[in-house]
């Protein structure tokens, strides 16, 4: 419990830091969130290719071999290539070479954008090897790990509100699924991928988030670099904040119980242990998994 806590203040301590350190430059590209933005990014990468069951497991299935380190190193070569174009493509000021970095910005975003509706088939078959073959694959981990850089283009071009109350958002969806199912829980929501999840909690899950964006929200500027200096709102006011906080909910829900059929397919508890009983930098992902790249697309498209 000692060891959680520690665990858990310090990486409050380090994003309070990294908010500070932004904050007090309002406007310019939020460097501090975004630097963690990319670790936690590259970290969900390399847990995803290198998942791995028991030991015991590995002979028995090669659809759930360990990784090689040639393989390993590839795809996080690509991930540090696809994270690059992204931070290239979300300096506001860009010229030259890293405004042509934009373009290819957009379709790496389309390609995280795709793995919204492939995880939705997913989760109708649920665990076994169908997920464990296209876990495996390049063109499914790249995408769905590297998504999470959608979150540092919005920092980079300064919109630290907008990526901290998505944040802030989205999480309030696991505490409101925490609290409602701890309390209310009764029908289960997905038993075979994660039994511990139930219809109430999904349903507090997209309560609080919808309350909570109505809030914080209503009045945040989300201009990008489409319409650089002009200010953009999320249309609607507090009740359009709402909705888009009950369709961050949603996401959630799914971002969430995507990561649990992979390590369920896994058959791993975790993704990874550096951060102690919460897991790896997937498992502190999982709810922005599919959340930052619709963000992105969102307010692209508003602007």
């Amino acid at each position: 419990m000692l060891k959680r806590t520690l665990i858990g203040g310090t990486l409050v301590a380090v994003l309070l830091a990294a908010w500070a350190t932004d904050s007090a430059r309002p406007g310019e590209p939020a460097w501090a969130l975004a630097a963690l933005g990319i670790a936690l990014t590259l970290g969900a990468l390399f847990e995803l290719v290198t998942i791995f069951p028991d030991p015991g497991k590995q002979a028995a299935d090669p659809d759930v071999q360990r990784s090689s380190g040639a393989r390993t190193a590839t795809l996080m070569l690509a991930g540090v290539a696809w994270v690059g174009v992204i931070v290239l493509a979300g300096l506001p000021d860009a010229e030259g070479w890293f405004a042509m970095a934009r373009q290819p910005a957009k379709w790496l975003i389309i390609a995280s954008l795709l793995c919204v509706p492939l995880m939705l088939a997913r989760l109708k078959s649920g665990p076994g090897k169908g997920m464990l073959r296209l876990a495996r694959r390049a063109v499914f981990v790249l995408p769905y790990t590297c998504g999470l850089s959608a979150l540092v283009f919005i920092l980079l071009q300064g919109r630290v509100d907008y990526a901290v109350g998505l944040v802030l958002v989205s999480k309030s969806s696991d505490i409101g699924a925490y609290f409602a199912g701890k309390t209310m829980g009764r029908r289960k929501l997905a038993p075979s991928i994660s039994p511990n999840k139930t219809v109430e909690g999904m349903l507090g899950g997209l309560a609080l988030p919808t309350l909570l964006a109505a809030w914080l929200l209503a009045d945040v500027e989300v201009t990008l670099y489409v319409h650089a200096g002009n200010t953009v709102l999320l249309p609607g006011g507090a009740l359009g904040a709402a909705c888009h906080g009950l369709a961050v909910g949603a996401l959630v829900v799914l971002s969430d119980l995507s990561e649990s059929l992979i390590k369920r397919s896994y058959a791993v508890k975790d993704s990874g242990s550096l951060f102690g009983e919460s897991g790896g930098f997937l498992d502190l992902a999982d709810s922005l998994l599919l959340v930052a790249p619709v963000a992105l697309a969102y307010t692209a498209f508003l602007t």
